[in-house]
């Protein structure tokens, strides 16, 4: 029995020093460049599993006063900067003078079906949404309207919400559905515009930019869509049926890991260009978007740059934005500059897209802060 007893106990220990050398990789995945070496981006799926064995390990190791918590106690302080990018605690403020901010990728409004009836159930639970919210300042991913017409989403928000100005760059042309593309809708007048477009096909990734008056202040709000992962519907289903080790599943798993690595490399490039625009921006700057990353991707690190992430901020929990079949994932985020103050941030869980809408709020630091 207690030779039975050691081989547990070595065991454990093992696989303790194997969870801290994927936790340090997984570290290093931030850091490093799909581009360059793309073995390591699949580790950032592992970041947050990897936080919990730790934590497994801590309790486990402390109630037999085995020094050996030390290992993964220390591996969670070293990692600690990560960590704090996938689980926040906080509580939310208010103030007269703030800032009210959503970002809501509504995949242009075809989540529940593509027929009229659905796409107009759609627009209308989403417009309900953000008459309820009633933020100042908007930006909508996978945005589609209509070229000509009365009635559509883009006039409700014109004439219905009273938003004063609004910028709708069209992307992809859907014939009969319209167009598709990204928009931000402010309450405060825009002076200036700009839509850089990114190298993909198919897809409406792209950024675009609004230079917002705010009072006596200018606001530079973007609003950025990194690349796409195309699953399609048989990618999904290979996910879902991982338990069946078949052929076409292995078959699939290949497919679905070779489409994730094309697209980490291709949000590395975009974010060298988002990461410019940030940087020549002669204003403080709001940036709110859909990543299609983790927190603890190099795409996240790269955009954040200096800026402050609104869920670190004032988040709870694990903040997942993602709505389909990973509801741990987090790939929705809205930053500031530091010149701002984040007051709050929430996750509604409303079903109208397969993204969840962030609403944050902040306001502008008094100069004494």
């Amino acid at each position: 029995m207690r030779l039975l007893a050691r081989g547990f106990h070595h065991i454990l220990v093992m696989a303790n020093i194997g969870a801290v050398l994927a936790t340090v990789l997984t570290y290093a995945a931030s850091y490093i460049s799909p581009e360059e070496f793309w073995y390591l981006f699949f580790l950032t799926y592992a970041a947050l599993p990897l936080m919990v064995v730790h934590l497994v390990f801590v309790g486990w190791w402390t109630t037999r006063r085995n020094r050996i918590a030390f290992l993964s106690l220390l591996t969670l302080v070293f990692t600690y900067g990560l960590n704090n990018r996938l689980v926040q605690f906080s509580f939310a403020s208010k103030s007269d003078d703030q800032l009210t901010v959503v970002s809501y990728n509504i995949g242009n409004f075809v989540e529940n079906g593509r027929d009229s009836k659905n796409v107009t159930k759609t627009k209308k639970d989403i417009s309900l949404f953000i008459s309820e919210i009633l933020p100042d300042i908007v930006c909508f991913q996978e945005y589609s309207s209509h070229a000509r017409g009365r009635g559509d989403f883009t006039d409700f928000l014109l004439d219905s919400l009273g938003y004063k100005s609004g910028y709708f760059e069209k992307i992809r042309d859907l014939r009969h559905e319209g167009f598709s593309g990204m928009a931000i809708f402010s309450r405060y007048p825009i002076i200036d515009k700009r839509f850089v477009p990114f190298k993909s096909t198919r897809t409406t990734n792209a950024l675009i930019y609004a230079d917002v008056v705010i009072g006596s202040d200018t606001v530079r709000v973007m609003n950025v869509h990194l690349q796409t992962n195309r699953l399609g519907h048989a990618e999904y289903e290979t996910v879902t049926g991982l338990a069946e080790n078949t052929p076409e599943t292995r078959r699939g798993i290949l497919k679905v890991m070779g489409k994730l690595r094309d697209a980490a490399k291709e949000r590395t490039i975009q974010t060298y260009l988002v990461e410019e625009q940030i940087l020549r921006s002669p204003y403080p700057i709001i940036l709110c978007g859909d990543f299609n990353d983790l927190p603890s991707s190099f795409a996240y690190r790269k955009v954040r740059g200096e800026l402050q992430d609104s869920f670190i901020k004032k988040g709870n929990g694990i903040g997942n934005t993602y709505a389909g079949v990973f509801p741990s994932f987090r790939i929705d985020h809205v930053f500031a500059s530091e010149s701002f103050e984040f007051l709050s941030h929430r996750v509604h869980k409303v079903k109208n897209s397969d993204h969840y809408p962030i609403v944050s709020t902040l306001r502008k630091k008094s100069p004494e802060n």
